[in-house]
């Protein structure tokens, strides 16, 4: 604890010399009609910028990624932006080009497509940095999870798998801010965006033929709200808790050294975790200290935060208590009974097989905890309303098989090459 930062930096300097050191650039995918095969250019005035936005504006539709360094800063420090077209591939130095807006407009245009693969980080600056939500937005990760892939699934084994295209290593922890860049540097940056555009023309035919294109355009909707950027406690509560079922007070107490925690790291311009790591803050939440001293001689606390913020922090751990708090999955007392759980593991194989055999990601629709309190509710003719399985898209996608769960469908699978899932409405 409390050493993930210089980790990261070790992991980011190792990154950095291999991409500086001599080493074969595997050759670009020729003959695709949406895949550019030249050099990527190199944009570091405005003039070539503002020209750049008006081709990619002209064609309609464009690839998009960035490279950042996160573990330095509260926001990503973003140190290159890749853009693609059928035709061209550029690499935009930030550095140099200081007013983003002009792009950052384009992505907040609904009438352009921008495509990006796991694009959360990537769009964060445009919500932040312009004030305007992304739309037209078209993520190639999410879009393969509808269509049978593994969700999530990485740029390389999707460009591997779909376009038979090995596009070799990347350095995605190298020292992007480093200046100048070398030619393995840019290639592989290029090559984030360079595939893009072939990748959106199969995912999209498959999507239709699947009839699916609704349900991805629900899924990317939660690109195009500002609120999507923003921090929201609840989940951060979440995300620190994990799988762990914590007393009411214990919430209490994670819920108010997040937030405190989050304001710090803003106030300082640090990550969230250089002030007080997750493990940390369940620490204190299961076992709080009374004095400053206490607090610094946890393993893995930050001591120079413990000295500077110790009394907020105590402060915190006292208040907790007048928190109302986020409501966390418990499991329900029958999962611990051996025949539910040897039902559950069952019933939970044979969604993951029925999904794949409907060409959808499990991953993508559900988790098992989720899956677990739908199914226990569901077989005892029961529905949970506030299940994401009863909403959206994700209900349409399970109805076949809760039919089968409430007696009025069986599924029967086959396998020709692949396996084939098919219910029978009786």
């Amino acid at each position: 604890m409390g050493t993930s930062g210089s980790h990261r930096r070790k992991h980011r300097q190792q990154s950095h010399n291999e991409s500086h050191a001599q080493g074969t650039i595997t050759p670009i995918l020729e003959g695709h009609p949406l895949v550019p095969s030249g050099n990527a250019e190199w944009i570091d005035t405005d003039e070539k910028f503002l020209e750049l936005c008006d081709s990619l504006k002209n064609s309609g539709i464009f690839a998009y990624d960035t490279e950042f360094i996160g573990e330095d800063s509260y926001y990503a420090f973003t140190c290159l932006i890749q853009v693609a077209t059928t035709q061209r591939v550029a690499l935009i130095d930030p550095f140099k080009v200081k007013d983003l807006s002009p792009l950052y407009a384009l992505i907040a245009d609904p009438t352009i497509t921008t495509l990006l693969h796991s694009g959360s980080q990537d769009l964060e600056p445009v919500a932040r940095l312009f004030g305007k939500a992304p739309a037209g937005i078209f993520d190639t990760q999410l879009a393969a999870g509808f269509v049978g892939f593994p969700w999530p699934i990485s740029l390389t084994k999707l460009i591997e798998s779909i376009l038979h295209h090995d596009v070799g290593g990347h350095f995605t922890f190298s020292q992007w801010d480093a200046r100048p860049l070398s030619e393995r540097q840019r290639f592989y940056a290029a090559d984030d965006v360079r595939y893009l555009i072939a990748l959106h023309e199969f995912l999209t035919t498959k999507l239709k033929e699947l009839n699916r294109i609704s349900w991805a355009e629900k899924e990317f909707a939660k690109f195009t709200t500002i609120e999507n950027f923003k921090f929201e406690l609840v989940n951060v509560v979440k995300r620190i808790c994990k799988n762990k079922s914590p007393r009411k007070k214990e919430i209490q107490r994670v819920q108010a050294l997040a937030q405190l925690r989050e304001n710090i790291a803003i106030e300082l311009d640090l990550p969230t975790r250089a002030v007080i790591p997750n493990e940390c803050v369940l620490a204190l939440a299961k076992k709080p200290v009374e004095t400053v001293s206490q607090l610094a001689s946890i393993k893995g606390f930050p001591r120079n935060m413990a000295n500077r913020f110790g009394d907020e922090i105590l402060k915190a751990i006292l208040d907790a208590p007048s928190l109302e708090p986020t409501q966390l999955r418990k499991p329900q007392a029958i999962e611990k009974e051996a025949e539910t759980r040897q039902e559950l593991d069952g019933i939970w194989s044979l969604f993951g097989a029925w999904c794949v055999g409907k060409q959808l990601s499990t991953g993508l629709v559900t988790n098992r905890p989720t899956f677990t309190d739908w199914f226990l509710a569901l077989r005892e003719g029961n529905e949970l309303s506030d299940s994401p399985l009863q909403q959206g898209w994700r209900c349409e996608a399970v109805k076949e098989f809760a039919d089968m769960i409430s007696g009025n469908g069986t599924i029967s699978f086959s396998y020709n090459e692949t396996l084939h899932a098919e219910n029978v409405t009786p």
